[in-house]
């Protein structure tokens, strides 16, 4: 576990799959990031690398070949190497080997990089191709948040709002396998607003494409407590949480989705799948402000 800090903001990371685990303000003396326990969840965060989402039938055919897959990916579970820690700055590092190789054939590196500057803080991915040929991949996060931030607060105290209007569609799951249907439902036409309540997610996850925003704020109406994640360049969004009575919220900015059901599993035609050349590298970037 590492630790980086200054006078807004202390953050936690572990090695392993480069979890955030804490999010404390120093300000406001409250932890944000929900905490693992006997309720709900058992993780603060997650990466989702080389997919977000769900893999038809745990097969993805790459190059020709089938290969093992699984929701998420594998990175969340694997041990990231240190490659710098300052008290405002951390780098952990995911490396191809023997292992990754039966997943994923191809030699890169992902680097996630964590920096405090005044109250915010900065996640950077960079998806490092050290291969002979291009690597397809997708991207994603998985922050879970306490909802409500302060007890005794309601989840109908709380909304999500965007930092300009959205034109979302819903994409529809099918039961049970959660996998796109290929239908979609309209969401937000031209809105910011998102009113949250103890219902929510009461069918499930919500997973959302034609996300062009800066920013998604949680803010509480009542004590005005909030989390800020800048989303930039993320295309698609899951919203995740716990049903009947809402307890924490996973806003989940997304570079990619899981598979149609119709889905001919061939890797780099996956929704939303990126491409990093020989030799160079991608960076995609979150932040967190919180008050």
């Amino acid at each position: 576990m590492y630790q980086i800090k200054n006078n807004n903001l202390s953050v936690c990371v572990s090695n392993v799959g480069a979890q955030l685990t804490s999010l404390y303000s120093t300000v406001t003396e409250m932890e944000y990031l929900w905490q693992p326990g006997y309720e709900t969840w058992a993780h603060s965060s997650m990466l989702l690398f080389p997919n977000p989402g769900r893999i038809a039938h745990d097969r993805v055919i790459i190059g020709g070949k089938v290969y093992p897959a699984t929701m998420h990916g594998f990175a969340d579970n694997m041990p990231f190497d240190l490659i710098e820690h300052k008290e405002n700055k951390l780098i952990l590092e995911l490396k191809d080997s023997d292992y990754t190789r039966k997943y994923f054939p191809y030699a890169f590196r992902l680097q996630v990089e964590f920096i405090l500057q005044g109250d915010m803080l900065i996640q950077n991915f960079r998806v490092i191709n050290d291969d002979d040929k291009p690597v397809y991949y997708c991207l994603g996060a998985h922050p879970g948040f306490y909802c409500p931030l302060v007890l005794g607060e309601k989840a109908e105290d709380y909304t999500l709002t965007f930092d300009r209007p959205q034109k979302l569609d819903k994409m529809e799951l099918e039961e049970n396998t959660r996998l796109l249907t290929g239908n979609k439902t309209p969401y937000l036409q031209n809105e910011t607003t998102v009113p949250l309540h103890d219902h929510f997610f009461d069918n499930g996850p919500m997973v959302f494409e034609g996300m062009d925003a800066g920013s998604i704020t949680l803010r509480s109406g009542t004590s005005g407590r909030f989390v800020e994640m800048g989303i930039q360049g993320f295309p698609h969004l899951c919203l995740w949480g716990a049903p009947t009575r809402m307890s924490l919220i996973a806003i989940e900015p997304w570079i990619g989705t899981s598979d149609r059901v119709d889905t001919d599993h061939v890797w780099e035609h996956k929704p939303g799948i990126q491409v990093v050349q020989p030799g160079e590298t991608n960076i995609h970037t979150l932040t967190f402000r919180v008050g």
